[in-house]
């Protein structure tokens, strides 16, 4: 079993963050909690507060073309892409996926303070799953 601790934020994938944010705003009534960027990988995004703060949003926007999130929305669209979960230890994560037959999407690998990993939604009933241990810099 998956050691999860919480589910931490569900993605959605937009051609413009700025048009797809007053709708979440203004319907949703979501706060912005902070922008960061993301240029290895290509993309930007933006997190939302739901207004309890149990669980945040994020909106992710392509920066330039062939990233993922490019591809994705070329293929499939705007709208939801994948739920982010908090594991305990992703190393256990991985151990307890392997043992129900299924072989961590990617790796696992560090981005951002976060070792991550994925569960493909071919493995997934038809969502990506991302789990993720926060890694504490050193000196923070």
């Amino acid at each position: 079993m998956i050691p999860i601790k919480r589910v931490d934020h569900i993605s959605f994938v937009t051609w413009s963050i700025e048009k797809s944010l007053a709708w979440f705003e203004q319907v949703m009534g979501l706060k912005v909690a902070h922008r960061f960027q993301n240029p290895e990988e290509g993309y930007s995004g933006v997190v939302l507060d739901l207004p309890n703060k149990q669980l945040q949003f994020e909106l992710l926007e392509p920066l330039g073309e062939d990233s993922f999130v490019e591809r994705f929305l070329r293929t499939r669209g705007p709208g939801f892409h994948h739920v982010t979960i908090e594991v305990e230890d992703i190393e256990a994560a991985a151990t307890a996926l392997r043992q129900a037959g299924i072989e961590p999407f990617r790796g696992i690998h560090r981005s951002h303070g976060w070792l991550q990993t994925y569960i493909h939604p071919r493995d997934g009933g038809g969502v990506l799953w991302q789990l993720f241990e926060e890694v504490l810099e050193p000196g923070k």
